[in-house]
């Protein structure tokens, strides 16, 4: 465990709360106290920063704003003292129809659910299932281009996301790692979804970048996860631990375990037993 922490970024979804859930009493106090002896509290998530994950404190009725935001699994940068300071480059509309049009004969037998995310781009394929329930969730509106790759890929994106089954799932992966493996690399986020973005980019990488760019050490950084896109995070952090509810595969590769799940409070009680109380800081 780290003796003095500067910092902790947390996934949100299966880590922080249930895919669209409140943030758990006792993680919002832990964070609380965190912030109040100048902890930087900050949000490591695999969307998009927009309006939402600004305003995300507000959502979860907490008495402050997070410090810093990690977007698009590493893609995308803000801080309060630097706001919104580093993008990864958008995929050109001729690489993702290159993409789409490789991946056709698995994506239309098996209508496998496609959506892009960046560039303002909100092309879809096979609205349903998660895909569906994850747009009413967040109040996302997609424009349906089942079919047409030239709709589809008419505007640039910062990642293409595919939902299906876990049978099929292994289908795209094997295609992303034979045909695209020089370049893109493919993340699995939650069962039967997985994203397909430069390889070059991480949580773990963004988690650097941010702590760099404001002098903090990685080893003084703890990093809370659940899933396959949060692996490299936990593993440059100083310490990373895995969700009691995570992938076997990420437990593995972290250093310690929560002994709750997300929903009960994992992240906060894991704070508060191994660092706030024994540090005399947690007051019931």
């Amino acid at each position: 465990m780290i003796e003095n922490i500067k910092a902790v970024a947390a996934d949100i979804d299966m880590t922080l709360s249930a895919k669209g859930g409140d943030l758990p009493e006792v993680t919002k106090k832990a964070f609380r106290i965190l912030q109040d002896h100048g902890v930087q509290i900050g949000l490591a998530t695999g969307r998009e920063l927009n309006e939402r994950l600004y305003t995300q404190w507000e959502f979860w009725h907490m008495d402050r704003p997070f410090d810093f935001l990690v977007g698009m699994n590493g893609g995308q940068l803000w801080d309060k003292e630097h706001g919104n300071f580093w993008n990864m480059e958008l995929m050109q509309p001729e690489t993702m129809k290159e993409i789409l049009t490789d991946m056709m004969d698995i994506i239309e037998p098996f209508e496998v659910s496609v959506n892009v995310e960046g560039g303002g781009n909100h092309g879809a394929m096979y609205i349903k299932g998660e895909l569906f329930e994850s747009m009413k969730r967040r109040g996302w509106v997609f424009e349906d281009y089942t079919g047409d790759i030239d709709g589809f890929c008419k505007k640039p994106c910062f990642k293409i996301l595919f939902r299906t089954t876990p049978e099929v799932e292994k289908m795209i992966r094997q295609r992303i790692a034979e045909r695209w493996s020089d370049r893109f690399q493919a993340v699995g986020t939650f069962p039967g979804t997985v994203e397909m973005i430069e390889k070059s980019i991480n949580k773990g990488s963004g988690l650097a970048r941010y702590a760099e760019m404001n002098h903090i050490d990685m080893k003084d950084i703890i990093a809370f996860g659940d899933n396959e896109n949060d692996d490299p995070m936990m593993i440059q952090a100083g310490w990373g631990v895995c969700l009691l509810n995570g992938a076997q595969k990420s437990k593995d590769c972290a250093d310690d375990v929560t002994e709750q799940e997300c929903e009960e409070g994992g992240v906060g009680c894991y704070l508060r037993d191994h660092y706030l109380i024994p540090k005399g800081l947690w007051e019931e």
